[in-house]
């Protein structure tokens, strides 16, 4: 799950310097088309020897789910900007502890287990200090984006019961891939300005592809070091881990030349860290 969050961060990282000159939509497509022919091809050499099937229902529930998702996180990323975009994102921990407790009652969390989840979220606020920036929409867009990532975190340990975990992530790209066509498809040649479901293809040129291409790339690391993550691991676990993220961005960040951290962050990173072991122990 570690790999998983650098490559998320790295994968941010990219789509915000990106979103100057492309619109949410068409980096949805780019993160949705690169690693696809990935996974056809591996599935085709390798196909599944081992899967129950039966449950087509579950993983298209799974693939338009994600692809939503998706549509929430470029989104938000466009308009509110890395930190705040990540901040919203890493509450899906919280999100997912209190599906789980509807869900899943052989997974709920201990009193504790939850004091420790609130608490790495406020790690979090306190190293992004978020600012009330932005449109109510793209505010409430963020808090959607981590209760999509939340019920996708779930939806993955259930489909794995039934599926290839390669089949999982190829029904997210895929359904980001054809949703995605047609959302540019409508923006291109119907005129529908840019929008959070309508966008314009814009052509990449010189090192803009290449970017592209990283960026996908990235993408497909995070999807499979988290379906394997998922795979011996409880969601609420994987969440906390997941917390990492703010940490792997906060270095690009400091890479970057934002400087570093004060002692408000770097509180914010002991809780993050502490919230999460904390939540892996008293499993």
């Amino acid at each position: 799950m570690l790999l998983s969050s650098l490559c998320f961060a790295l994968m941010s990282a990219i789509a915000k310097s990106m979103s100057s000159r492309f619109g949410s939509v068409e980096l949805v497509f780019f993160r949705s088309a690169v690693g696809l022919p990935f996974l056809l091809a591996s599935l085709y050499r390798n196909p599944p020897t081992h899967q129950q099937g039966g449950k087509l229902y579950f993983l298209i529930f799974r693939g338009l789910l994600g692809a939503f998702t998706l549509y929430c996180l470029f989104f938000t990323l466009e308009h509110l900007g890395l930190s705040l975009t990540n901040t919203y994102g890493q509450a899906f921990p919280l999100f997912i502890a209190i599906f789980s407790f509807f869900i899943f009652p052989n997974e709920r969390l201990s009193s504790k287990q939850v004091l420790f989840l609130i608490m790495g979220f406020g790690g979090i606020l306190l190293i992004f200090q978020p600012e009330a920036q932005g449109q109510l929409l793209h505010h409430a867009t963020g808090i959607v984006y981590a209760m999509g990532t939340a019920l996708g975190y779930i939806a993955i340990k259930e489909v794995q019961k039934y599926y290839d975990s390669r089949w999982v992530v190829v029904s997210f790209m895929a359904a980001g891939f054809v949703a995605s066509s047609i959302s540019l498809a409508l923006g291109t040649w119907g005129n529908f300005p840019n929008s959070f479901f309508t966008g314009n293809w814009v052509t990449p040129v010189g090192l803009e592809w290449l970017w592209a291409l990283i960026m996908g790339l990235l993408a497909l690391g995070v999807q499979y070091f988290t379906t394997q993550a998922l795979l011996h691991e409880k969601t609420n676990i994987v969440g906390a881990v997941g917390n990492s993220a703010v940490l792997f961005s906060l270095l690009i960040e400091i890479v970057l030349g934002h400087g570093f951290p004060s002692a408000i962050v770097c509180l914010g990173m002991g809780l993050v860290i502490w919230g999460s072991y904390e939540v892996g122990r008293k499993r």
